[in-house]
C-alpha cells in the first residue's frame, strides 16, 4: 500500500531467513521460486538440497538490497497457488493504479463466523484532508464487533478495517458516508437460500470431473460431518435424481428429489418468464402443453414419409426388386429391422436402440446448498 525505502532490504532479509526456507518446503511458494539476484535469475525448489538453500544465503549475503521490479514479481509469483503475499501485492496494485481518489472497496475478509470489511481512501493529493464521518450504519444492527465510526470522526488512515459478526439467514450491510464520498460493502449471509454471492440454488452445471474430484476442488462436504456428503449441508448433488431431505433446494422448489439427468439432454422449456408478452414456441419445437421444469420426456420418432424412396439404404423386411438399391416394400411382409448392406453414397448405416444426435458424455451437478 505504500512505497517505501526499506521494501528491497526487507525482501531480501525474508529471503536469508529460516523463514522462508520452512515456506518454501512447506509448498507455499509452489513447486519453485526464481529470484533475480544481480540481473541473474536464481532458482529454487521446495525438494532442493540445504546446499542449494546454502548457495541462495551466499549469493544473498553478497548484496545490500534486493531491487525486484513489477514485472519480476508478476513473472515469479504469477503461478504460485493462494498465497497471501501473491493476494497482497494484486491488491496493493489494484489500489495504487485505480484512476480518481476516493473510497476504493478491498477484498474483505470472511469467515462462517465473522467479516472484516476492508475500506481504502485514496486521496486526491498529498495535502487532501481525511474524510470526516456523517453517517456510519451495520445492517442488520448488533452485529458490530470492532472499529466503528462516530459522526463527526475522522478517518485515522488509509484503511479501515470493521469486523462484524456474520448473521447466519441476513446479508451483512455496512453503509459509510463522509464529507468526502462514501461507500456501502455486502457481506452475503452464510446460510442465505437467495445469497448471490456464488452461484444460486438449482443452478445445473456440466463438468469433466467426476464426484470425488468435483467434491474436492469446490470443497463440496467442508461443512458436512466426517467430510462425507449429506443432503443438507453440502453445497452440491450429481443430478442423479437422489433424495435431498433438508436441503436449501427441497425449501426453494417444493422438490424432493434431483432431477435424474443421466443419459438424457436438457432441453429448454416454451415460457421462462410469464411476465413478458414473448410468443410461446409452436410447431418444430415440440408439444409443451403439459411440461413443466424437471419432468422427464422419452425418446420419439417424427412420423415421416420417403419421397425418393430410391435412396433408402437400409434393408427393411422384404427385398424390392430394384437393385441395387433394396427399400422395403410397404405392401406384405411388416419391417425388419436388419443392418443394411447399401449405402447408395451416402456412408454405412449407423443402427443402435435410440435415435440421437453426435454427442458427447459428461457429468451435472446441481447446487442444493
Amino acid at each position: 500500500m505504500t512505497k517505501t525505502e526499506s521494501f528491497s532490504r526487507d525482501l531480501r532479509t525474508y529471503y536469508l531467513s529460516d523463514t522462508f526456507k520452512t515456506d518454501m518446503k512447506s509448498g507455499k511458494w509452489g513447486s519453485s521460486l526464481t529470484i533475480p539476484i544481480k540481473g541473474i535469475p536464481f532458482s529454487i525448489g521446495m525438494n532442493d538440497s540445504d546446499q542449494k538453500f546454502s548457495e541462495l544465503r551466499t549469493s544473498l549475503l553478497e548484496i545490500s538490497e534486493l531491487n525486484i521490479d513489477e514485472g519480476s514479481v508478476q513473472a515469479s509469483f504469477g503461478s504460485v497457488p493462494n498465497t497471501s503475499l501473491y493476494d497482497a501485492f494484486v491488491e496493493c496494485n489494484k489500489i495504487c493504479y485505480q484512476n480518481g481518489s476516493g473510497f476504493i472497496q478491498g477484498k474483505n475478509l470472511e469467515t462462517e463466523d465473522a467479516v472484516v470489511f476492508t475500506i481504502y481512501y485514496k486521496p486526491s493529493s498529498p495535502t487532501d484532508p481525511m474524510p470526516v464521518v456523517t453517517n456510519f450504519n451495520i445492517l442488520p444492527e448488533g452485529n458490530l464487533v470492532s472499529g466503528g465510526l462516530s459522526v463527526n470522526q475522522k478517518l485515522a488512515g488509509f484503511t479501515t478495517l470493521i469486523t462484524c459478526k456474520r448473521p447466519i439467514d441476513k446479508d451483512l450491510v455496512l453503509t459509510l458516508q463522509t464529507d468526502r464520498g462514501g461507500i456501502t460493502s455486502k457481506a452475503y449471509a452464510q446460510e442465505s437460500i437467495s445469497s448471490g454471492k456464488e452461484i444460486p440454488i438449482g443452478t445445473v452445471i456440466s463438468s469433466y470431473l467426476n464426484f470425488e474430484q468435483f467434491n474436492t476442488v469446490t470443497k463440496n462436504n467442508e461443512k458436512s460431518p466426517g467430510g462425507i456428503w449429506t443432503s443438507n449441508k453440502s453445497k452440491w448433488s450429481p443430478c442423479d435424481g437422489r433424495p435431498v431431505p433438508n436441503s436449501k433446494f427441497q425449501a426453494l422448489t417444493s422438490q424432493s428429489l434431483i432431477p435424474d439427468l443421466r443419459g438424457v439432454f436438457v432441453r429448454g422449456l416454451n415460457i421462462f418468464d410469464p411476465n413478458q408478452p414473448v410468443t410461446p414456441m409452436t410447431g418444430e419445437r415440440g408439444d409443451w402443453d403439459s411440461r413443466i421444469v424437471g419432468s422427464y420426456q422419452s425418446d420419439s420418432f417424427q412420423g415421416h414419409k420417403h419421397i425418393d424412396q430410391d435412396k433408402i439404404a437400409i434393408y427393411y423386411g422384404k427385398e424390392s426388386p430394384n437393385d441395387p438399391h433394396q427399400r422395403h416394400n410397404v405392401t406384405g411382409t411388416p419391417a425388419n429391422n436388419t443392418a443394411g448392406t447399401v449405402n447408395a453414397g451416402y456412408g454405412a448405416p449407423r443402427i443402435s436402440n435410440e435415435t440421437r444426435p453426435k454427442n458427447i458424455s459428461l457429468y451435472y451437478y446441481i447446487r442444493i446448498n
